[in-house]
């Protein structure tokens, strides 16, 4: 029997909370003016959601995307863990198809959440396993939309996990001078993410360029670093 999208929001909603719709509307900012502004909740906890993708695991890629182009947060996410998990099994025509899919949908992947559980498992190993050209990073970083610059950075690391920090540290660069909180966060993560794989490197690209680099980036990239060697980053002194 073919699988549709009414029965995964089905699904979803008999799930749902109310209480936790306005925890979670609270979390991600969706207020006016912020970041989240005009996301919709229905309350699903992320267990639960991870539930449902299970359950519907084989949806066609054509019911994915109209999943994806729901209002509701909750139905995104679960369109994005069944796509996930898709493409970890998929073989490289499959993958081609799924990463197509998802530069086309990139305008649903918009909040924080759904760009970092997927955007490395899908575009970053994409462009690793040679299935998509690397230039679309360089496109996705310039974009003026936030949610794609942190698709950018974020896809980066499925690299670091393969042990290559290059275009990490490549993209950071570019990113320093970013106005967005958000990224800042994210290209700090990324930096600390690298540092365990490199950390001479890292620590060269943060003495480099010290002066540029804001300070929520510089507090999540050193995290890691041992406590006095720490304290003199934090204080512009290597």
């Amino acid at each position: 029997m073919k699988i549709s999208i009414q029965d995964i929001q089905n699904s979803l909603r008999q799930y749902a909370s109310p209480e936790r719709k306005r925890n979670v509307e609270r979390f991600f900012k969706t207020g006016k003016g912020q970041y989240g502004e005009g996301d919709q909740f229905i309350g699903v906890s992320n267990p639960d959601i991870r539930k449902v993708a299970r359950e519907y695991k084989d949806i066609s890629l054509d019911e994915i995307e109209l999943l994806l182009d729901s209002p509701i947060h909750e139905d995104r996410l679960c369109a994005l863990v069944i796509l996930v998990n898709q493409n970890d099994k998929a073989n490289p025509e499959a993958q081609k198809e799924i990463v197509k899919r998802y530069i086309v949908n990139l305008q649903y992947i918009n909040n924080w959440d759904l760009v970092d559980l997927s955007a490395h498992y899908i575009l970053g190993k994409a462009i690793y396993d040679g299935i998509q050209e690397k230039s679309i990073l360089d496109t996705l970083v310039a974009s003026p939309i936030l949610w794609e610059r942190r698709v950018a950075i974020i896809s980066t690391f499925y690299f670091i996990r393969k042990g290559d920090i290059d275009e990490t540290l490549r993209l950071s660069k570019i990113l320093l001078t970013d106005t967005e909180d958000l990224m800042h966060k994210a290209v700090g993560w990324a930096l600390r993410e690298a540092w365990k794989k490199d950390s001479p490197r890292v620590e060269a690209f943060l003495q480099e360029n010290y002066p540029h680099i804001p300070r929520t980036t510089l507090r999540y990239a050193i995290e890691r670093i041992e406590e006095n060697k720490r304290k003199r980053f934090l204080k512009g002194v290597f």
